[in-house]
């Protein structure tokens, strides 16, 4: 993973047969081969990049790589001994750690379509005081109309108001609002423990 350090590489000696040379305790040097398909290169980082053998053995234990990507190879050479190249291996981004879910935001926000018509699917997410997804929040999130859309009589909101959430995100994937309005509306999101959060505005056409 990005900044993580790479688990141990060992690199080894060989002769012409096949069969360790463990009296070879000269230097290897690891370089990066294949850059993992980036236009700004990765760099190895953290780990020292030359190694003396020991009985034929060179282990690297403390490698880095400061960039994803995939596909990345690394090269070892040493003096009197041909090279090699790795196996290609990918360097992903490292999850966030996450602090306990203090508040929820929404991650997709509904949007405007016609009276009845389901809107696209909305997502609330519980989230940490550095707006992290928290994905052990088990609780469950309901929905309701925020702003009605200007209507003296309000539009209905139907569908499934109430929704677990899933790795931290509660989806509600199937609602609609029966009237137009002359005003936008707006949703609100609510948890009895992290409370209320209202959706951006969007509009339900006047038919």
């Amino acid at each position: 993973m990005k900044d993580s350090t790479i688990p141990p590489v060992q690199v080894t000696a060989f002769d012409s047969t096949g069969t360790v040379v463990a009296t070879f305790t000269g230097n290897v040097t690891v370089a990066i081969g294949y850059n993992g398909g980036l236009v700004s290169e990765g760099q190895l980082r953290r780990g020292s990049t030359q190694v003396t053998a020991v009985n034929g053995v060179a282990t690297f234990a403390n490698l880095s790589i400061d960039q994803i990507g995939s596909g990345y190879t690394l090269t070892a050479a040493a003096a009197s001994f041909a090279g090699d190249t790795s196996t290609a291996f990918d360097v992903t981004a490292t999850p966030p750690t996450t602090g306990p879910a203090t508040k929820l935001v929404f991650v997709k926000q509904p949007t405007s379509t016609a009276p009845g018509a389901t809107i696209s699917p909305v997502q609330v997410a519980a989230v940490d005081d550095q707006n992290n997804i928290v994905p052990t929040f088990s609780g469950s999130i309901t929905i309701a109309i925020g702003h009605n859309g200007g209507l003296l009589r309000a539009g209905t909101l139907s569908g499934t108001l109430l929704q677990p959430t899933v790795n931290g995100v509660a989806t509600f994937a199937d609602l609609s609002i029966d009237q137009g309005g002359t005003d936008y509306y707006m949703l609100q999101a609510g948890n009895t423990q992290l409370g209320n959060v209202d959706s951006s505005h969007f509009f339900i056409s006047v038919l």
